[in-house]
């Protein structure tokens, strides 16, 4: 697949509406949430709800970054452990995060390339995505248990506008894509959207805009992409398999190549050397987005909210051993 630039403007789109969810106040919404469901279902699976919920129409990179502060300031004051909560939410968003076009980077990639409907995508991942997130949640079972809040103070949810923004976002592509206009232009419209919430405060959107990891983004996909340029005719034979989505090839190749140089690179890899067919490309979503938790690398969402926890004084020795098991024994689904 030749690189085109609508890729590049479809992901600064998406970098785009997370920008506009965060300045409309997203970080104090997900606080809110959590902490009201914590006392109804303990502060695992409140997290689990919360990025279950919301990764599929928040880009899962952005999602890390707003979430996991709230989770190291919970950690803190509490006295949980944030192996548990950390590893919740890096599970469930990279399996949320895969089911629709709005979710993670590799998904915009496939969506593009393939020509499918946002509608036929999320009919082909829903399925898989559900298993390994049963049983994920099955595995987080026992943290469940709930933890008292040490500071006394309970963020309340003091508006849900972004929430509206979200919902308006995954309408209008929907919707878009459901009339036959461009992917590109769906996207670009979910962005004008936020204007009609953060209007009053444009300094807080631009702010907010995570610049520097949406050039990091281009480049990478860039990069691949002019690497297979070369080296495409030698990794043809290995790469063309994968491209089918034919079982349990694809999701080996995913699970390899990803724990090597990240879910969306290899994503890359796969578009620049072959074509992916409409059938093959939700298999192939599912596939990367359930590899991305394998290892820290496996995914840019899992390196960042490390880094986040790591420079919070907390250590991330347990997470990353506990976020191995579970996202080994969540994967299997991808292969069937």
């Amino acid at each position: 697949m030749a690189l085109n630039l609508s890729i590049f403007v479809s992901l600064a789109f998406l970098f785009g509406i997370a920008a506009q969810f965060k300045a409309a106040d997203g970080y104090s919404f997900l606080r809110g949430i959590i902490s009201t469901l914590e006392g109804r279902l303990g502060v695992t699976y409140a997290v689990v709800s919360v990025t279950a919920v919301f990764s599929p129409f928040v880009l899962n990179d952005v999602l890390v970054l707003i979430l996991t502060p709230v989770l190291v300031s919970y950690t803190k004051e509490s006295g949980a452990d944030i192996a548990p909560l950390l590893v919740a939410e890096v599970t469930f968003t990279n399996i949320a995060g895969s089911l629709t076009p709005l979710g993670n980077p590799q998904n915009i990639l496939l969506w593009q390339a393939s020509g499918i409907s946002a509608g036929q995508f999320v009919g082909g991942t829903w399925l898989p995505l559900v298993a390994s997130g049963v049983i994920a949640a099955l595995l987080l079972f026992r943290f469940r248990a709930k933890v008292v809040n040490r500071s006394g103070a309970t963020p309340r949810i003091r508006s849900w506008v972004p929430a509206a923004y979200l919902a308006g976002s995954a309408a209008i592509v929907f919707l878009m894509d459901y009339v036959g206009v461009s992917n590109v232009v769906a996207l670009g419209l979910a962005f004008a959207l936020g204007f009609a919430f953060t209007f009053k405060h444009p300094r807080r959107l631009a702010a907010e805009f995570d610049l520097r990891s949406l050039l990091i983004l281009w480049a990478l996909v860039g990069a691949v992409a002019l690497l297979a340029a070369f080296i495409g005719p030698m990794i043809l034979p290995y790469v063309a398999p994968a491209a089918t989505g034919g079982q349990p090839y694809t999701a080996g190749f995913f699970g390899l190549v990803s724990a090597a140089i990240s879910n969306v690179p290899a994503t890359q890899l796969v578009l620049s050397t072959t074509t992916v067919t409409p059938h093959a490309a939700p298999v192939l979503a599912v596939d990367a987005g359930l590899a991305g938790n394998i290892d820290p690398i496996s995914s840019f969402a899992n390196l960042l909210a490390l880094l986040v926890v790591r420079r919070s004084g907390l250590s991330v020795r347990k997470a990353i051993v506990l976020q191995l098991v579970i996202g080994l024994i969540a994967f299997l689904p991808a292969a069937l």
